[in-house]
């Protein structure tokens, strides 16, 4: 089952925990690198439900210094693949499949490009989108572009950085417009605070998309 076809969110609340502030000045950078997170956090959310996120930072260590989204696990399992509910997973296994858990992770790694292309309002439906941002935003797009690579290396498939997959890109386009007022909230609490946990997102996030 693909992700591309199927996706909703978890219907458990996760109890939020107070967030570290780090003080962000706001300048078109910091809103660029903002709406690139939370565009992450908000297809995670979508693609994975509650309890997967551990924490968005917006500059990321002082070695990298690299924005960044961590999660709980270094290969969740997005909600497609899981049992239904109430449906006990004895004799009743999910339908994981490396395809499955390539394409979720190739939505959420576009996201954040297409959450800044959304916020800029440029042409997402150009043929050629890479052909519109900068080198910054470009460097960014290659490191989530490397990211899936690594993580379909370890499910046994390839996803070459080098190569733009359009069903990513309009699938992650999709489901930022019709979220998108969860984008802005996010975004606008890691331009004031810097980073925000697992908890305090899914919290937003529940308000925002009440099931």
């Amino acid at each position: 089952m693909s992700v591309l076809a199927n996706s909703k969110s978890a219907e458990m609340l996760t109890p939020a925990k107070a967030p570290r502030i780090h003080p962000v000045d706001t300048n078109p950078r910091t809103e660029l690198l903002a709406h690139h997170e939370a565009a992450h956090a908000v297809v995670c959310f979508v693609l994975y439900g509650e309890q997967v996120i551990r924490e968005v930072e917006l500059f990321g260590d002082e070695s990298g210094g690299h924005s960044g989204l961590t999660t709980f696990s270094l290969l969740p399992i997005p909600i497609v693949c899981r049992p239904s509910s109430g449906v006990p997973r004895r004799g009743n296994p999910a339908p994981v499949s490396p395809d499955a858990i390539a394409d979720a992770h190739g939505v959420l790694s576009y996201a954040g490009i297409a959450g800044e292309a959304l916020f800029q309002r440029l042409a997402l439906d150009d043929p050629c989108p890479e052909n519109l941002l900068d080198s910054d935003q470009t460097e960014r797009f290659g490191r989530d572009r490397q990211a899936l690579a690594r993580l379909a290396d370890t499910v046994n498939l390839s996803r070459p950085s080098h190569t733009f997959y359009p069903e990513y890109w309009n699938e992650a386009h999709r489901l930022l417009r019709s979220h998108w007022s969860g984008v802005s909230s996010i975004a606008e609490c890691l331009s004031v605070r810097g980073s925000l946990n697992g908890g305090r997102i899914d919290e937003v996030l529940c308000e925002a998309f009440p099931v």
